[in-house]
């Protein structure tokens, strides 16, 4: 599901779900008029036009060739024309095979595993207050509100090489995934995620619900989240 929020122009943010090879991924656009947009989507798009080489490839593998091919012709792409100067996206994107969480992040989209009891923050945010909150110069309740927290430290297409997060993840089988560009994140608690999408059974249902909550509360961003159930 992906919104344009209530206050933004355009809606830079993209997405790419393939239930068939278990893919998801999120994107959220950065720079220029439309730069952003134009960047997330390259990046979409190069990843959906390398899908047959996942076959024969390690997940992991195949997320980072992919995600590196991407951020070069991003990269090459902005320093073509002062228009698409300095674009750049967030990435997350995930494949779920065998159980298995195979995890490729970069920037400042999240994604969570829903547990029954709980919920997991698997990726970290690549933002200028995350490093401040590593380095002991800000604490967990000022995250939040800390001006420097979308200021981005990381994101694709914005240098000529980009360091990639990896991570994998065991799943069980009642887990549910759930993806978001920061429009989401900036307003609702993990904790009201995990209540929302672990106690409503119908997926479409639970992100017509955050959505609204995200909207009810200023929707100041895009709006785009996905959400799994596992098979």
């Amino acid at each position: 599901m992906s919104n344009i929020g209530r206050v933004r122009r355009q809606n830079q943010d993209r997405f790419l779900v393939d239930l068939n090879r278990g893919l998801f991924v999120v994107c959220d656009g950065m720079g220029g008029h439309k730069a952003g947009e134009v960047a997330a989507q390259m990046a979409i798009d190069i990843i959906h036009g390398d899908l047959d080489e996942l076959e024969n490839l390690h997940p992991l593998s195949f997320l980072t060739a992919s995600i590196t091919k991407a951020n070069q012709s991003i990269f090459s792409r902005g320093r073509q024309s002062e228009e698409y100067s300095d674009m750049g996206t967030t990435i997350t994107a995930a494949i779920v095979k065998n159980m298995k969480l195979y995890t490729a992040h970069i920037g400042d989209s999240s994604l969570f595993v829903i547990h029954p009891d709980g919920v997991q923050k698997i990726t970290q945010d690549h933002t200028l207050a995350e490093e401040m909150l590593r380095e002991g110069i800000i604490n967990n309740n000022e995250t939040g509100t800390n001006r420097y927290r979308h200021i981005l430290t990381r994101a694709l297409g914005t240098e000529e090489s980009v360091e990639i997060d990896c991570f994998t993840n065991q799943l069980n089988p009642e887990d549910r995934l759930f993806m978001a560009t920061d429009g989401v994140t900036d307003l609702i608690e993990p904790s009201e995620v995990w209540e929302i999408t672990a106690r409503e059974p119908d997926l479409d249902q639970a992100l017509h619900r955050l959505l609204q909550l995200a909207l009810d509360r200023g929707g100041h961003d895009n709006v785009t989240m996905i959400l799994v159930a596992l098979p």
